[in-house]
């Protein structure tokens, strides 16, 4: 949400000057410092860019992207998407890349390629928020899960005593008969085959919207 000194500008009919565009740029790089979130102010300034190209900063479209990944399942991604020329998008195609691997639930592929995004850095608690992203979709996929197949899908195999905060913090518990069973969901509903080694990792687009809308409601 904006802070009242951005819904004043905003509201006050300044959205459209150019005066305000190192304003809302200043704010951006405090939503990436502080781990805040205001979409309205980054369509914003996405916006100014459409009206005035010569002040547009790649770095912060960047910024504004990486924000938009953050706060996964809302749909803020693809508003931004559409705001942004394509001549744009091959210079942005790494942050672009990571959001359509979250889109797609390719989630083993889309930590081994934010490692090389370094552009992830500014962002602070990005790891937590797409966390909590694949959380909702694993609940919305299976009603018990290994804690192997949790740990590759949340990237803790190198920190495991991590599961059981995010355990707690989604209220899920671990199985009485199976210690190494995680009931994510006690709806009666299609759950993974916990005796299996390999749980999906990639769904189809098909597939994967339902869920999407699924975490979206949750």
């Amino acid at each position: 949400m904006s802070s009242p000194e951005i819904q004043h500008i905003l509201k006050g009919g300044g959205g459209y000057s150019t005066e305000i565009v190192e304003i809302l740029e200043k704010h951006l790089q405090k939503q990436l410092a502080d781990d805040t979130f205001d979409s309205e102010a980054n369509l914003a300034l996405l916006k100014l860019y459409l009206l005035h190209p010569s002040l547009t900063s790649l770095e912060a479209i960047e910024g504004i992207l990486l924000k938009a990944i953050m706060a996964f399942p809302a749909t803020h991604f693809s508003l931004c998407m559409f705001q942004i020329p394509e001549k744009y998008h091959a210079e942005l195609k790494p942050v672009i890349s990571l959001a359509q691997q979250l889109e797609m639930a390719r989630f083993k592929t889309f930590w081994k390629d934010s490692e090389s995004v370094k552009a992830l850095s500014r962002a602070k608690g990005w790891q937590e928020k797409v966390r909590d992203f694949i959380s909702g979709v694993v609940s919305n996929m299976y009603r018990s899960i290994r804690s192997e197949q949790l740990l590759e899908l949340l990237n803790l195999k190198e920190n495991p005593k991590e599961l059981d905060a995010r355990i707690k913090k989604q209220g899920w518990s671990r199985s009485e008969e199976d210690k190494e069973v995680i009931v994510v969901n006690t709806a009666s509903f299609e759950s993974a085959r916990v005796e299996a080694a390999q749980g999906p990792t990639h769904m189809t687009l098909e597939q994967y919207k339902s869920l999407f809308h699924a975490a979206s409601a949750a």
